[in-house]
């Protein structure tokens, strides 16, 4: 009897798992098809599960495997196990206890074994995208060595030494796998780390990609987002950039009365092609146009336009392109900046810095001088002390105008001593450039300054005539320089500005001294 009634409760145990795993319930199938599951990973999870959905859902939302599943025997034996248990628990009294524990023991085992699988899986994926970035910019510095390499090589070797640069990283990964297969999993830092290095060689797979299909840089809007750049000149309306460009031509005086008197002639003339075509080459257009900032500009926004079709370097402005507004406007702007502070202390510049070419001219051309000036001049050589020799005393230059006229005859070198006094120095410009100079000199017309001090100032030549040079700051390097005098100077009046800088070398008279 008592085998009897275990072969009956065996078989029913049997019986009733094979009906749980073949015959699953329809509208247990029918709610995780509706969360969007495949039927046949449905099935396996209810099989798993023994037939709970919750359960079966969870499998599923985990993306376990379903060879994480328990199998077939394994459920067999589990479903065997629990018509045991079950027999045993109706004779104890209790059997649901027991089943619902084993069920959640096994539930626990298959998640455990599903998260280390997974973990072993991104730890090896880590390990080989490490190491091939790793191998990747090694072959980048190896291929920059081949490329440097002047020296020839035979085919085979060539090919021998050709280096992978595609990415491709299957041959790397191979041998990690091999290497890193029994290594135990990372840890949370280590994991990190990983996770940064594959970012890193995916970015650099990347760039390097499209670097060579299509390179570009990064424009300023991309990379300085929030700087703002101001609009060009060119982008501006017509009426502002013959504005802005005139404002800039004002302190060049030649500039600006050449480009008015082109600018009057088109209108007066607008058929005349002589009038629309300005030679860039020309001789004039060259010196006191081309270099000077804005002036083209204003040509430009006049209508002016580069010939490119020519092999003249030339400007031209099409009689379609002539308009009389624009002619207008910058008419008037150019009237207007003759007007200014800048225009008419550029304009007595000039007419000074001809002053200086006439007077460097006469020293240069002595044999055309008449003879009361060659008088004069011989009396002011008289006054003067005789030249120091080689190895004494120290070099005194002095300079006619600003050096960037580059006027001839306009530099003038000799040695003095250091006892020497600043007439003596007068005496001398007297004997080279004539009376004239020191008379300019003495009414302040004209002022003597020395070049080496900042700021420049003039030098009194009345109040400082009897003192040395060393005392003065002219020795052992002096430099002094002719220049235009300003209106307060020439007035008379004291220099009142902040004087800055010390007295120059030993002995030398402090500032507050000299002025």
């Amino acid at each position: 009897m008592v085998l009897r009634k275990f072969f009956n409760n065996a078989t029913g145990g049997l019986l009733t798992a094979l009906t749980s795993n073949n015959n699953t319930n329809s509208e247990e199938i029918q709610q995780l098809e509706a969360m969007g599951f495949p039927r046949e990973r449905i099935v396996h999870a209810l099989n798993a599960t023994d037939n709970n959905v919750e359960r079966a859902a969870e499998l599923l939302l985990l993306g376990v495997s379903e060879a994480d599943y328990p199998t077939s025997s394994t459920a067999a034996a589990a479903t065997a196990a629990n018509g045991h248990n079950a027999r045993d628990n109706n004779d104890n009294g209790n059997g649901g206890t027991h089943v619902a524990a084993h069920n959640e023991d096994q539930m626990r085992r298959a998640i455990e074994e599903s998260l280390q699988v997974n973990q072993r899986q991104e730890a090896n994926n880590l390990r080989r995208a490490e190491v091939a970035s790793l191998q990747n910019n090694k072959n980048i510095k190896n291929k920059a060595k081949v490329v440097n390499k002047k020296t020839s090589k035979t085919p085979a070797a060539a090919s021998a030494n050709v280096i992978d640069l595609t990415g491709d990283d299957s041959k790397p990964a191979a041998t990690i796998s091999k290497t890193k297969r029994n290594t135990a999993v990372k840890s949370a830092a280590a994991v990190n780390a990983g996770k940064a290095a594959v970012s890193r060689f995916s970015n650099n797979k990347n760039t390097t990609n499209n670097n060579n299909s299509s390179p570009t840089s990064k424009t300023l809007s991309q990379t300085h987002p929030n700087v703002k750049l101001p609009t060009k000149l060119q982008s501006k309306s017509k009426e502002e950039q013959i504005l802005r460009t005139a404002n800039r031509v004002k302190p060049h005086v030649m500039a600006v009365d050449t480009l008015l008197r082109v600018l009057l002639s088109v209108r007066s003339s607008p058929d005349n092609i002589k009038f629309r075509v300005i030679d860039r080459s020309n001789v004039n257009y060259v010196q006191y146009v081309r270099d000077v900032p804005g002036a083209e500009d204003l040509l430009l926004a006049m209508n002016y336009r580069r010939n490119s079709h020519s092999s003249k370097n030339e400007l031209r402005l099409e009689r379609h392109l002539v308009d009389d507004a624009l002619l207008y406007l910058g008419i008037s702007a150019l009237e207007q900046m003759r007007e200014s502070e800048e225009y008419k202390l550029g304009k007595k510049l000039r007419a000074f810095h001809a002053e200086m070419r006439r007077i460097g001219k006469g020293q240069k051309e002595q044999q055309n001088l008449t003879e009361g000036e060659m008088e004069v001049r011989l009396q002011y050589l008289t006054k003067c002390p005789n030249e120091p020799p080689v190895g004494r005393g120290a070099i005194m230059n002095v300079q006619l105008g600003d050096e960037r006229e580059k006027i001839d005859g306009g530099l003038a070198s000799r040695r003095f001593d250091g006892d020497d006094t600043l007439a003596d120095v007068l005496n001398w410009l007297g004997g080279c450039y004539g009376d004239e100079l020191l008379e300019r000199l003495r009414s302040r017309e004209w002022c003597l300054c020395d070049l080496n001090r900042y700021p420049i100032l003039p030098l009194d030549v009345e109040k400082h005539q009897n003192k040395t040079l060393q005392y003065i700051g002219l020795f052992p390097s002096g430099k002094l320089g002719v220049r235009l005098s300003e209106d307060s100077w020439r007035d008379g009046d004291e220099i009142t500005d902040d004087i800055h800088g010390s007295a120059r070398g030993l002995g030398a008279a402090s500032r507050s001294m000299l002025y």
